[in-house]
């Protein structure tokens, strides 16, 4: 392993010789594709394009997550900027094995495309993927073998999903409410598992919450409240905006509640922002729109 990480901090290096300040700002740009863009992109499938879709890409993004958290953390492995400071100046937090930018984004624009089903879409997909997994390696923030495991374990999961999602989904849909939230807080309980036996996967703490609140929310959308699903492209839009500048008023406003220490306080108060924000995703929007007449149809 010694020798394939010296071979990654070399790669790196040389093509680090060739930075200039406009290739920095371009693989940067790509880069947050892969993952401040998963905020944006999954309530945009939600709320405007299909609930279906969206929230079956949101759950199995979040077990994406899951995955690799923790296997980031029982790996250990350190980035290429830890075995070489000249390496950068970019920096992030945490291991770098697998690249969770390469893994989640595979899987993101995999499922999307296969709902697409158009050629053009697919390639574009696969454009977008490789880039992003390139940016890391070009900002120096994962090693090849990173990018690569990312991609391998993102393939691996877009092919169960692919494989096995619409027959659980089927079976779950017929499945009784009971025993959905039985499901729904089984799932939750793994979140909070992991998070206690990786000590480095605190983010964790959040997505249990996140897993719950937004699982919970679509039992609730399903059963008694209106999909936001068609409707005209001014509806859209509206749907999006709105659901978008409370989700991120939330986030902003719940964020100045953590805790500065990350004792128990701190992961309960994170556990409660996410699952307030899941609710929201998957059940408090589609609410409001059906109230502002945002939403055409019905959810049945």
């Amino acid at each position: 392993m010694d020798a394939v990480l010296h071979w990654g901090v070399e790669l790196i290096l040389t093509l680090q010789t060739h930075r200039t300040a406009a290739l920095d700002v371009f693989f940067r740009a790509i880069t947050q594709l892969g993952g401040a863009a998963h905020l944006f992109i999954v309530p945009l499938v939600i709320w405007s394009i299909s609930y279906r879709l969206g929230v079956r890409l949101l759950l199995v993004l979040l077990l994406s997550a899951l995955v690799n958290f923790a296997l980031k953390d029982a790996f250990a492995q350190p980035r290429p900027f830890n075995l070489d400071p000249s390496i950068g100046p970019d920096r992030e937090v945490g291991y770098g094995l697998p690249s969770g930018h390469a893994q989640h984004t595979l899987v993101e624009w995999g499922i999307i495309a296969a709902w697409v089903q158009r050629r053009w879409f697919s390639l574009l997909a696969v454009v977008l993927v490789v880039s992003i997994g390139l940016s890391r390696i070009w900002l120096g923030v994962h090693f090849p073998t990173d990018v690569l495991g990312g991609w391998l374990l993102g393939a691996a999961l877009l092919w169960i999903y692919l494989r096995y999602g619409e027959r659980i989904n089927v079976r779950l849909s017929a499945a009784g409410s009971g025993w959905q939230l039985s499901c729904a807080l089984a799932v939750s309980l793994v979140f909070v598992a992991s998070c206690a036996a990786f000590p480095h996967t605190s983010h964790l703490a959040g997505l249990a919450g996140l897993w719950l609140g937004s699982t919970l929310g679509i039992i609730v959308c399903t059963r008694l409240l209106q999909m936001p699903e068609g409707g005209a492209l001014w509806q859209r839009v509206l749907r999006y905006l709105l659901g978008m500048a409370v989700l991120l008023l939330w986030m902003k406003q719940s964020g100045t509640w953590l805790p500065a220490d990350p004792g128990i306080a701190w992961f309960l108060t994170a556990w409660g922002n996410n699952l307030i924000g899941g609710l929201w995703l998957t059940a408090g929007a589609p609410a409001v729109f059906r109230v502002l007449r945002l939403t055409p149809g019905s959810c049945r």
